[in-house]
């Protein structure tokens, strides 16, 4: 009998979930200014296609992410998961936060500083202004409230764009890189 409820649990689980599933790809058009700050930054030619799940609902997001639901999108492997498009105020920026999140992983930066690039190859915050936090390098962001994840992001670009000033992307590779691609040595 209780592996009977637990099929009917799990069942109702999986019905519940109503994404839509598609595929998105830096060869998108709208994409192009995004991959070309990319490549620039990088100094590598970009490309990758990538599963895109679209949330149904903000609380659908959550459960397919694991993250809170006042994330616009989470990106993890080969997968990128988003809002309910109504939600979304322009996703093509959105798309090209997380592809660049996961085209930079494979450096194995801490996360502050992967963070701050993607704010840099997307511009998102240019023009704009946030509290800046102390010391984001020793922060744990997964656990954060939306307006602290805010500053703590705001605060990465500001301090990778400190960096980028002084250092190339090879350099902060060799300085920060956690055993990723070794290509720059």
């Amino acid at each position: 009998m209780k592996l009977l409820m637990l099929a009917t649990v799990l069942l109702l689980q999986m019905t519940a979930l109503c994404f839509t599933g598609t595929y998105v790809s830096w060869d998108m058009p709208e994409l192009e200014d995004y991959r070309s700050a990319l490549e620039k930054l990088t100094g590598r030619s970009v490309g990758g296609t990538y599963l895109l799940l679209i949330a149904s609902s903000a609380g659908e997001f959550s459960e397919l992410s694991g993250i809170g639901y006042w994330f616009l999108a989470a990106a993890e492997g080969e997968t990128i998961i988003v809002q309910p498009l109504s939600l979304i105020p322009n996703l093509s920026l959105t798309l090209a936060h997380e592809m660049a999140h996961l085209s930079l992983r494979k450096y194995q930066l801490p996360y502050w500083l992967e963070e701050g690039m993607v704010c840099s190859v997307t511009g998102e915050w240019i023009g704009r202004e946030e509290m800046r936090l102390d010391e984001v390098e020793s922060l744990d962001y997964a656990n954060m409230d939306f307006m602290t994840y805010r500053s703590y992001s705001f605060t990465c670009w500001i301090e990778v764009s400190r960096l980028l000033r002084e250092l190339s992307f090879g350099e902060l590779i060799l300085e920060y890189g956690e055993g990723g691609i070794d290509e720059f040595e």
